[in-house]
């Protein structure tokens, strides 16, 4: 995994001294969603938005996608056509809890199209991926930076796109896609380049008729002014639920050869018991 450092605090990049810069440090404000950031605590938040370099980044908090909230038009317009309108409800919870009367399953982002007389006809899931941070803490790095305007060398964490991925991601598609699947719903993943690629191949579909999870795969490039990043135009790839769970499934199976000689060689160091 690479090494990357941090290229925005607070929806700034780290060489960006001007005056909004400064000002949405101090505050600990998010521009992106316009308020202050919460990612990892709301009094001493971690507002670090992607690592890059000087050509890319890779988004490590999902607020970052809301740039220009382009996301939202890109899927409802895959979704529904060109000149909808459209609204967006966040964090909507799914799954019925019996006898509870709570709900589980918490959607980022419902895509409702309108008809003429501004209701709701048909509707989307949106869902947005970051990658988690592993490895050294970088909160000693984000602090040192907050203090001095200058980002101090020697930070080791990293992206972590395998624990992004299998860990965080697909326990929430799996407990989401089945139902917009059986409803016959569009279902679309936000991702960013560096992500998307480092996933196992994900076999692709064409059309978007024919396709159960669409991947919104941005690129965050660096700007011609070489200060900040901005998103690019989406790749969209269309796939299947199955192939999506198949690529992303934690390991395959071995054969039971395999698992009947790996039994054999450890004899020696086992316990054995008479039934």
């Amino acid at each position: 995994m690479a090494r990357l450092p941090i290229s925005e605090v607070f929806g700034h990049d780290v060489n960006d001294h001007s005056a909004e810069g400064k000002r949405d440090r101090q505050r600990m404000w998010c521009p992106f969603r316009d308020s202050k950031c919460t990612k990892g605590g709301k009094q001493r938040p971690l507002g670090i938005c992607p690592f890059g370099d000087e050509k890319a980044s890779t988004s490590v908090c999902r607020v970052r996608f809301l740039e220009r909230s382009r996301i939202f038009v890109d899927a409802g317009r895959i979704a529904f056509g060109e000149g909808k309108k459209i609204v967006v409800v966040p964090e909507m919870r799914l799954l019925h809890v019996p006898d509870t009367g709570k709900r589980i399953g918490k959607i980022d982002f419902l895509i409702a199209v309108l008809d003429a007389d501004g209701k709701p006809i048909d509707f989307a899931a949106l869902e947005v991926q970051a990658v988690y941070i592993s490895g050294k803490s970088v909160r000693p790095f984000f602090n040192e930076f907050l203090r001095t305007s200058i980002l101090p060398a020697g930070g080791r964490a990293r992206p972590d796109y395998r624990s992004s991925a299998q860990k965080r991601l697909m326990p929430q598609l799996s407990l989401k896609v089945p139902v917009f699947r059986r409803w016959g719903k569009r279902f679309f993943v936000v991702v960013d380049h560096p992500f998307f690629a480092a996933l196992p191949r994900i076999r692709r579909v064409e059309g978007k008729e024919n396709s159960e999870i669409t991947w919104l795969v941005y690129q965050l490039n660096r700007r011609e002014s070489g200060i900040g990043y901005s998103m690019s135009d989406p790749d969209v790839v269309f796939t299947l639920w199955d192939d999506v769970l198949t690529a992303l499934r934690e390991g395959e199976a071995p054969q039971q050869s395999e698992v009947l000689a790996e039994i054999a060689a450890r004899i020696p160091q086992l316990r054995s018991f008479n039934t």
